[in-house]
């Protein structure tokens, strides 16, 4: 196949030529017909029910260094290739781990 494209030199019509502007098109289309489906009388309340808008942080225990070095010491040394960071990886950093976790 790219042989004969590259040997036959007559002009073929490019099957994608013209596919971006109708994608666009279609986008547009789209973009107007959701903002139109919009109540546009709809008006935000001067008071928003929050959840909780305070942490409470004495509802949680501090963490020691020694705590994080004991749970980075335990760490299974195994890893997949699907593993985000390698637990040899934040066991050889572990200095730097703890700081980073007690902060």
């Amino acid at each position: 196949r790219v042989t004969r494209s590259l040997l036959d030199t007559e002009r073929r019509e490019d099957p994608l030529q013209g596919r971006a502007e109708e994608f666009s098109c279609y986008l547009q289309d789209k973009i107007v017909r959701i903002r139109e489906g919009l109540d546009s009388s709809w008006v935000v309340p001067v008071e928003l029910p929050m959840a909780r808008p305070v942490i409470l942080w004495d509802e949680f225990d501090l963490v020691t260094s020694e705590g994080v070095d004991s749970i980075l010491g335990r760490l299974n040394t195994t890893t997949c290739l699907l593993d985000p960071c390698p637990s040899w990886l934040v066991a050889a950093t572990r200095e730097v781990t703890c700081s980073w976790l007690q902060s």
